[in-house]
């Protein structure tokens, strides 16, 4: 492995983790190991308590139902047993008469001794819980246990619980490594994704298998890279369908100041030149509504919201364009239901408005009415323009809502295809949907607030 591979998987989060994990593991078993070596040495010297004990109260009674010799007996015949206590039965003057326990002046009650049971020069000292007690018939009878049984379970004990400690450590520590450069990879991946975007290669993607945070990132940073890759398409298509739109327009000023130009009638150069400065202002418009179109996309607009009435929104728009629809041979229709509040950019609004309205008016046949509707009903507030018009096919509603999509049979209106982007675009910003359905005869776009508009936009 490489030093740059390994001071990656040894910074890895994977890594840092396992390694918390097993420092947590080795306190874990130290706290395990000083409760088992002071519980084990508790249990141990109480279990050696009760042995001596109860076989102390067993040869009493055995000395008084029977005699000192048949204890003496059953000392001797004990003392043979595996694992067997020790023992010393000695008179009331001090002479030993059983048992190789050696105890100097033996005193009543509990005690811990040491005995020398070194063999072949090599130093053995035992420790021995002893239990003193007088006999019925007056002799002193001494019974004692090893400790260092006990000790030796301890150790046994302490033993077992290191292997399993250290055991555990190395799983703990394979695993992390497996785990750290399982996400090394995972991670240079993403990277290597990202550094392909970087290049301009925007199909690249990251590895999103899993359901892991690793997973979860590279779900997150697939979805980033789907939004950059359609803005940046879109930004292409804007841009030739910007240079498509304006070049005609273009064309046609420079066609027109020449020929003012190469004129010597004043008259006609200065038509000339009006005419160029109509086709100007056309441009300037388009530029005009992109930059809205940017901004609002933008989101900046949200700063100015305020609880705004449709009403009155609806009501002034309407009384703007109804000479201009009348004067074109259509009729206007307004129904507005009570006052109607959302919160938003009255501009805004009353821009989607005029926008639907020019579209109509734009489509809708002469002689035939549009229709505006302001209504709320539970909780949701909708206001729709209706007209007479062909409508838009369903496969192309969708589309209509791109900047610069215009549709074939509308090509040679005017207008740069951008009204309906930034209807969308407003309706977008304020939590609202824009949804285009056939009225029968005719076509209707609404613009809907749902109940809960307002406090998402907050």
């Amino acid at each position: 492995m490489s030093s740059a591979r390994s001071e990656r998987l040894l910074g890895s989060t994977s890594f840092r983790l396992s390694a918390a994990y097993a420092g947590l593991l080795v306190l874990a078993f130290a706290a395990a190991g000083v409760g088992a070596w002071l519980t084990t040495k508790s249990v141990a010297e109480r279990e050696v308590h009760q042995r001596v004990e109860l076989e102390m109260k067993a040869l009493q009674a055995e000395i008084r139902a029977e005699s000192l010799d048949a204890a003496i007996a059953a000392i001797k015949s004990r003392s043979e047993s595996p694992g067997a206590l020790e023992y010393r039965l000695a008179d009331a003057g001090g002479r030993v008469l059983v048992g190789s326990l050696v105890v100097d002046r033996p005193a009543p009650g509990w005690r811990v001794i040491q005995v020398d049971d070194s063999h072949g020069g090599t130093p053995d000292i035992e420790e021995f819980l002893t239990l003193t007690a007088a006999t019925p018939n007056g002799s002193i009878l001494t019974i004692g246990d090893d400790l260092d049984k006990a000790e030796r379970v301890r150790k046994a004990v302490m033993t077992a619980l290191l292997d399993v400690a250290a055991a555990t450590l190395l799983v703990v520590f394979a695993a992390g490594i497996l785990l750290a450069r399982a996400s090394v990879r995972r991670m240079k991946r993403l990277s290597d994704a990202l550094s392909r975007v970087g290049q301009g290669d925007f199909s690249a993607r990251a590895p999103e298998r899993g359901s892991d945070e690793i997973a979860r990132i590279g779900q997150g940073v697939n979805v980033m890279l789907g939004q950059i890759d359609r803005l940046v398409i879109n930004i292409r298509r804007v841009s030739t369908d910007v240079a498509h739109d304006l070049r005609t327009p273009l064309a046609h000023v420079r066609q027109q100041l020449e020929a003012a130009a190469q004129s010597d009638d004043v008259a006609i150069a200065r038509d000339g030149i009006r005419a160029a400065q109509a086709r100007i202002d056309d441009v300037l418009r388009v530029f005009q509504a992109i930059l809205r179109l940017t901004e609002i996309d933008s989101g900046g607009a949200r700063s100015r919201f305020t609880r705004v009435d449709l009403a009155g929104i609806v009501e002034r728009v309407t009384d703007a364009y109804r000479g201009d629809i009348e004067a074109a041979g259509r009729g206007l229709r307004v129904e507005t239901l009570g006052e109607t509040s959302v919160q938003g950019d009255a501009d805004l609004i009353a821009q989607a408005l005029a926008n639907l309205l020019e579209n109509a008016m734009r489509h809708t046949p002469p002689g035939s009415p549009i229709d505006v509707k302001l209504s709320h009903a539970g909780g949701v507030t909708v206001f729709a323009v209706v007209d007479h018009g062909p409508g838009i096919p369903e496969r192309d509603r969708k589309r209509v809502l791109e900047p610069f999509v215009r549709l074939d049979a509308s090509r040679t209106t005017e207008g740069a295809g951008l009204g309906l982007s930034i209807v969308s675009s407003i309706a977008r910003l304020h939590g609202a949907a824009l949804r285009f359905e056939d009225a029968v005869p005719g076509f209707s776009a609404t613009i809907e607030w749902p109940a809960d508009a307002a406090e998402r936009q907050k």
